[in-house]
């Protein structure tokens, strides 16, 4: 993070930001396969995780002999145009990220379906953190920084509802933000590449198939005594796990929701947005 400080942005940078669990993966495979051209052969060379780098993330090596560099290194020696994800609150992005005008892409979701998605994502991911702290801070903050600089224009705020409502659209409104523009041939090749469905059978699209290998990495260092073992779920082998990709649906949290917690998440939404013209539909 101190090094993030005076990390150096590029005009023709592409940023996919969001809060963890809005529809990130989904947002960056299209941001990628639109820098791409819509090229899904050379797309699909590569996991998406490394078209578009976790700017923030730091990786662990599964043995002492390879050393993997902080991901912003990595990036740094990326061709241009990049394409980067962060789930950085804004006060906490690079600040020559604004400075040299970079695209930001940003994807909010219903904080109800957010819950939800954050649930499941702790039994994928079963490393907790300590109780009542959460990775990203809060995710009224994260939405309305970003909410507030959505007339700039280097910043397109999305929402993951209209994304599903029309993702022809997204596609194409994404691509005119970018500054591309494509045949109805084109834009299709991409909505296809993007559904839920492609993605979540596409092994470089879909998190699974390189979450696992992360989690074995970080198991096998805590076993060796460089930390405890977190819980239960540290045991579950992958092909058991769930799905990163589990649903991307709106208004699942109607499933898990009791009446109490419906009545308790709406008044929070109320208080947490209001004034800021800022509404979910679900």
């Amino acid at each position: 993070m101190e090094a993030l400080k005076t990390w150096q942005a590029r005009q023709d940078d592409a940023f996919v930001v969001s809060y963890p669990k809005a529809g990130t993966t989904w947002t960056q495979e299209i941001v990628s396969a639109i820098v791409n051209e819509g090229d899904l052969e050379q797309i699909n060379k590569s996991h998406t995780e490394f078209r578009v780098p976790y700017l923030e993330a730091t990786f662990l090596s599964s043995t002492k002999e390879i050393h993997v560099p902080p991901t912003h290194e990595i990036v740094d020696k990326m061709k241009s145009p990049r394409t980067i994800k962060s789930h950085l609150p804004g006060h906490l992005l690079p600040p020559d990220v604004m400075k040299k005008k970079a695209r930001i892409v940003y994807v909010a979701r219903n904080p109800k379906d957010l819950a939800v998605s954050c649930f499941y994502f702790r039994k994928v991911n079963p490393f907790r953190s300590q109780d009542g702290e959460i990775v990203y801070g809060s995710w009224w903050n994260h939405y309305l920084y970003y909410w507030n600089l959505r007339h700039e224009p280097n910043v397109l705020f999305l929402k993951f509802e209209d994304m599903k409502k029309d993702l022809k659209g997204t596609v194409e409104r994404i691509a005119d933000f970018l500054g591309y523009t494509f045949s109805d041939d084109v834009i299709d090749r991409i909505v296809n590449h993007c559904t839920f469905g492609n993605m979540k059978a596409n092994p470089m699209a879909n998190p699974d198939t390189l979450v696992a290998k992360v989690i074995e990495a970080k198991l096998r260092h805590m076993k060796n005594g460089a930390e405890e073992v977190a819980d239960s779920n540290d045991n579950v082998a992958p092909k058991d796990r769930p799905s990163f990709m589990r649903k991307g649906e709106v208004g699942d949290w109607k499933n898990h929701f009791t009446v109490a917690q419906n009545e308790a998440m709406d008044e929070l939404i109320r208080e947490k947005l209001a004034g800021s013209g800022l509404v979910f539909e679900c």
